[in-house]
């Protein structure tokens, strides 16, 4: 049986889109602070990575900080070796 920290990384291996922190807690059901910790320990050993924060704001620059910019929650998605592929040009594609 894995462990909880391996439990982590699994989800994010089969995972086919970017997954926020609170979606993983509630799937593993684990405490939001417990996994951060988890994922925190998989980004500094080079398995995970966080994606964007979101688009900049057209009125300022900024997504931090701006009062017209919905703070979204911080999400991860596994580093994979094909990060020197370019991207598809459409969801159909990839």
């Amino acid at each position: 049986m894995p462990t909880t920290l391996r439990q982590v990384l699994q989800a994010f291996e089969e995972a086919r889109a970017p997954r926020t922190l609170s979606q993983l807690a509630r799937e593993l059901d684990l405490p939001p602070g417990m996994l951060e910790g988890m994922i925190d320990h998989w980004v500094r050993k080079g398995r995970l990575r966080e994606t964007g924060s979101g688009p900049a704001c057209t009125t300022c620059g900024r997504s931090a900080g701006c009062p017209f910019i919905a703070k979204m929650p911080r999400s991860f998605e596994l580093v994979t070796g094909d990060e020197d592929a370019p991207p598809p040009l459409c969801g159909c594609c990839g």
